[in-house]
């Protein structure tokens, strides 16, 4: 009886380790283009885009900086526990960048009339530095808050290092996405 509870507590262990962070696969990458274009046209303007999570994510998806999450059955991301760094409950988003296969794009919403402690810490360490500390003790880098407050991404391509010049089309296209996030809803 010992053994049979032993080696049901050890497969469980497993699976949450195998779990990872909270992140779980949705289906695969969208493959046709044609069916994208068909599915999501840029709007004329940002204010056309609702002002939460799923508002941003359509945006980013108009763009082509990620597979849209609604209306197009070909896409990858994963649903993140936000209120780990202080956003709203299961809110974050995790997206294999549609420009480049080196880049992820991390797109959380915050609740800015509920913000706990840990929200405020994250916000004040990004704002102060690009930067905040996670769970795990490691430094998170080129994190961004949108200029309404509301929003953080994190932009994580390692491609990009310290000594990247600005014509490197990496450079430029993390540049284009930070300035269309951050003008979002402001």
């Amino acid at each position: 009886m010992k053994k049979i509870l032993a080696i049901i507590l050890c497969a469980g262990m497993f699976a949450a380790v195998a779990a990872g962070c909270g992140g779980s696969k949705q289906s695969e990458v969208a493959t046709n283009d044609e069916a994208y274009k068909a599915t999501y046209t840029l709007k004329k303007n940002v204010n056309d885009y609702k002002d939460d999570l799923s508002g941003l994510c359509e945006y980013f998806g108009a763009l082509g900086y990620i597979n849209p999450i609604e209306k197009n059955k070909g896409l990858t991301f994963s649903n993140m526990k936000g209120e780990l760094i202080g956003a709203i409950k299961d809110t974050g988003k995790r997206f294999q960048a549609k420009h480049t296969k080196d880049t992820v794009i991390e797109l959380y919403e915050y609740d800015l009339k509920h913000l706990n402690a840990t929200a405020d810490e994250v916000m004040a360490s990004v704002k102060k530095d690009g930067t905040f500390v996670n769970l795990i003790g490691e430094t998170v880098k080129n994190v961004y808050v949108s200029d309404n407050g509301k929003y953080l991404m994190i932009y994580t391509d390692n491609t990009i290092g310290s000594d990247t010049k600005e014509n490197d089309a990496n450079y430029k296209a993390r540049e284009e996405v930070v300035k269309k996030f951050k003008a979002f809803h402001k």
